[in-house]
């Protein structure tokens, strides 16, 4: 059916990391129940995947305490058989050992910055072990790589790379993340986004790659940096230098500084002369809301210039809305603004 298409191709994290589903768990309500229930009598292959997604996410809900092994130790032991009795499929999220002491740890402290899944895919043999960083919307965090490398990642963002050493400078992304790469001539660092690959030897630069609209960019701080599209490398960047390709894959090179784009690591947001429409998908990850205007083609062009540091979401609103008045309606994770 195709209002269930874009979930066809989803894994236990893009479940995990889906709006719509940690709605339905978070706070499930009669539309979304018939929703849901509805996809898995349509698609009862994925109730796996669903079933281990929910219990990720119902982990990372839990309060904040000090928990015994005897009250949650019966579950895991009930999902690792699960997990025992699937593992001839072809696609098994596994190693299910790395996964018990995790979810032990998000119990304990369900503000983490980063959930780490450890899995790999069973076609006959094991293949090499993948190391998943999810950061949940909302949260930041800094991952050091075997090499020394450190990423620091945004809200909403997923890095992958094999726990091969021999790959190790080699990384996916989804989402945003801050470079600072340790040199290395003869292994050049590698990160793989949906629409390019960025080769580098040793610098700093920051990556976003936006599914939700297609655009995609890289500010390089220090250092060079080469894209290569369609494995054919296009071109070089200089520090201070942004690449920008936008929905169609249509790219350009412009002067920028790069402190405004790269503060969000140090927890400051910085937003000059944007555009509405790319505001909302910046303060979305910012403080881990859903933003809906309701005559957003009326005003998706008005542009901001502002800087949060330790602003809550109300007060940001009501600093904007001195400038350009709407009302706004906060429920739960979802925010609705309306132009006056």
């Amino acid at each position: 059916m195709e209002k269930f298409s874009e979930y066809n191709t989803y894994t236990v994290d893009d479940f995990v990391q889906d709006d719509e589903f940690r709605n339905w768990i978070m706070r499930p309500d009669n539309f979304s129940d018939s929703y849901w229930n509805e996809y898995l009598r349509v698609y009862p292959e994925k109730a796996g995947l669903i079933k281990i997604a929910r219990q990720i996410v119902d982990a990372l809900l839990f309060e904040e305490r000090e928990i015994k092994s005897s009250e949650y130790q019966g579950a895991l032991n009930n999902l690792k058989k699960y997990l025992d009795k699937k593992s001839g499929k072809k696609h098994l999220v596994g190693q299910f050992s790395f996964w018990l002491g995790r979810i032990a740890v998000i119990l304990i402290v369900p503000l983490l910055l980063a959930v780490s899944l450890l899995y790999f895919e069973n076609s006959g043999s094991q293949a090499p072990q993948m190391v998943r960083y999810i950061v949940p919307n909302g949260q930041k965090s800094k991952v050091v790589l075997a090499d020394g490398s450190s990423v620091w990642l945004n809200s909403g963002s997923t890095l992958s790379y094999s726990a091969d050493k021999k790959n190790s400078r080699k990384v996916f992304l989804s989402g945003e993340a801050f470079f600072d790469v340790v040199k290395d001539r003869k292994h050049p660092f590698l990160v793989e986004t949906g629409n390019y690959t960025v080769k580098v030897y040793g610098t700093q630069f920051n990556v976003y790659d936006c599914k939700k609209t297609q655009e995609s960019e890289v500010i390089l701080k220090e250092g060079s940096v080469s894209i290569l599209i369609n494995n054919q490398e296009k071109l070089k960047l200089q520090p201070g230098q942004r690449f920008y390709m936008n929905e169609k894959k249509k790219y350009t090179i412009t002067r920028v500084n790069p402190d405004l784009y790269l503060s969000w690591k140090d927890n400051v947001l910085r937003i000059n002369k944007e555009r509405l429409q790319d505001l909302i998908i910046r303060m979305e990850r910012w403080y881990g809301v859903n933003i809906r205007v309701e005559n957003f083609e009326q005003v998706k062009d008005l542009r901001y210039t502002l800087t949060i540091k330790t602003e809550s979401l109300r007060e940001m609103l009501e600093l904007i809305r001195i400038v350009t008045p709407f009302h706004y309606e906060i429920n739960g994770e979802n925010l609705t603004l309306k132009y006056y």
